[in-house]
C-alpha cells in the first residue's frame, strides 16, 4: 500500500469518526457513574442517533428537542450548556434526516409531524427503560418547541416537565410579523438591497413563500442581520464549535444542504395548519416558556399570547431581556441556572 493511499484512508477515517470526551476526576480516572457515550438506535425503523453526557447516570433524565427541523445544534447545547450536564442525565437527540440520523434511504414521506411525535416517544420509552427510570425532562428549542408541546400532549404521563425555548405557536402569523420586521428594519436603515429582496421575493402567504425554501434563507439572514435572531453575537462562533465538536465527523456536516431539502417539504405541509392556540389549549404537564425580548425568528410576542391562553397544571413565562431567537445560547448562565432551579422544583 502506498503511503499516499494510506494517508487517504487515514483521511476518510477520521473524517467519519465521531466521539464524546469521558468524565473524569482529579485523578483523571473516569468518573464511577458517568454516561458520555454515542448510541445508534433503531427508533421507528430507522437508526437514529443520541449523545448522552451526565455526570451521574442516577440523575434525572433531560431530553433535548432541536430546532429546524433538521437544524445541527448539539455542538451549540454542548458548549453553551453544558452545566446541566451536573444535574441532569442529559441526552441530544438527533432527530429523524438531521446530524448523524440523515441517510439517503429516509422515505420523504415518512417527513411528517405525526412520525416525529412518535419517534420522540419511542425514544423516551428506550430512556426510560435504559435507565431505570419512571419519567423524564424535555425541553424543546424552536422547532423543537412546537413538537415538544405536541408530545407531552399525546403522552402527558412521561414527562416530569416541559421548557418550551422560542418556540413557534402559528405558522401564518409568525411569518407574517418576521416578514414585516425585516422589511420596516431595511427601509428604517435604508437597505436598498434588503428592501429590493424582500419586495421580490413577496411577503408569505399562508405562512410561506411563492419561491420556497431559497426565498426563506433570504429573509431569515435579513432577521439575523437586523437582530431578531440573535441580539448579541455569541461566545463562539458556530463554525469554530463544529470544529471543535468532538462527536460530529466532517461527514456529517457536509451532510447540511442534503438536511434541508429533505426537512424543508414538512415545513411545507405544517407552517399553513399550525395554530397551537386552537390545536392545544390544554396540557397535562407544567411547562416553563423562555422567550428572548427581541424574537423576531418566530415573533415572542405570539408565543406570549398563547402563553397566556394555555391551561396547564402548572406553568410560568421567563424573559430574557438580551436575546433574540437563542436565549439558551445569549444567555446561557441564566438560562443554564434557571433551568437548574425550576425543574429541581419539579422533581
Amino acid at each position: 500500500m502506498s503511503k499516499t493511499y494510506f494517508y487517504l484512508l487515514l483521511l476518510v477515517y477520521c473524517a467519519a469518526c465521531s466521539t464524546t470526551r469521558p468524565f473524569r476526576d482529579s485523578n483523571g480516572k473516569r468518573l464511577l457513574n458517568s454516561v458520555a457515550e454515542i448510541r445508534r438506535i433503531k427508533i421507528n425503523g430507522i437508526k437514529q442517533f443520541v449523545t448522552i453526557r451526565g455526570t451521574d447516570r442516577r440523575n434525572p433524565i433531560l431530553l433535548w428537542l432541536h430546532g429546524g427541523p433538521g437544524s445541527i445544534s448539539m455542538p451549540f447545547y454542548m458548549y453553551y450548556n453544558a452545566p446541566l450536564e451536573q444535574q441532569f442525565t442529559v441526552v441530544y437527540w438527533d432527530q429523524r434526516g438531521s446530524g448523524k440520523s440523515y441517510s439517503a434511504r429516509i422515505a420523504p414521506a415518512s417527513m411528517r409531524m405525526d412520525q416525529f411525535i412518535a419517534d420522540a416517544y419511542e425514544l423516551t420509552i428506550w430512556l426510560k427503560k435504559h435507565f431505570g427510570q419512571d419519567k423524564l425532562f424535555l425541553v424543546g428549542h424552536s422547532w423543537g418547541g412546537l413538537l415538544g408541546m405536541h408530545v407531552i400532549a399525546k403522552h402527558p404521563d412521561d414527562y416530569r416537565a416541559f421548557v418550551a425555548v422560542s418556540p413557534v405557536s402559528n405558522g401564518p402569523q409568525s411569518e407574517q410579523l418576521s416578514y414585516e420586521f425585516t422589511l420596516n428594519s431595511a427601509q428604517q436603515k435604508q437597505d436598498t438591497a434588503a428592501v429590493a429582496t424582500l419586495k421580490r421575493i413577496g411577503p408569505p402567504e399562508n405562512g410561506l413563500y411563492k419561491e420556497g425554501l431559497g426565498a426563506l434563507k433570504q429573509q431569515r439572514n435579513l432577521v439575523q442581520k437586523y437582530g431578531g435572531a440573535l441580539h448579541q453575537n455569541l461566545r463562539m462562533p458556530g463554525s469554530q464549535l463544529f470544529l471543535r465538536s468532538r462527536e460530529y465527523s466532517l461527514l456529517d456536516l457536509l451532510k447540511t444542504n442534503k438536511i434541508q431539502r429533505l426537512s424543508y417539504p414538512m415545513v411545507q405541509t405544517i407552517w399553513p395548519l399550525m395554530d397551537l392556540k386552537a390545536q392545544i389549549p390544554v396540557i397535562k404537564v407544567p411547562v416553563y416558556f423562555c422567550l428572548g425580548r427581541y424574537d423576531y425568528n418566530c415573533p415572542s410576542t405570539l408565543v406570549a399570547n398563547y402563553y397566556n391562553s394555555l391551561q396547564a397544571p402548572f406553568k410560568e413565562l421567563i424573559w430574557f431581556e438580551e436575546s433574540a431567537h437563542l436565549p439558551c445560547w445569549e444567555e446561557p448562565q441564566k438560562f443554564n441556572a434557571l433551568l437548574q432551579e425550576k425543574l429541581n422544583q419539579q422533581k
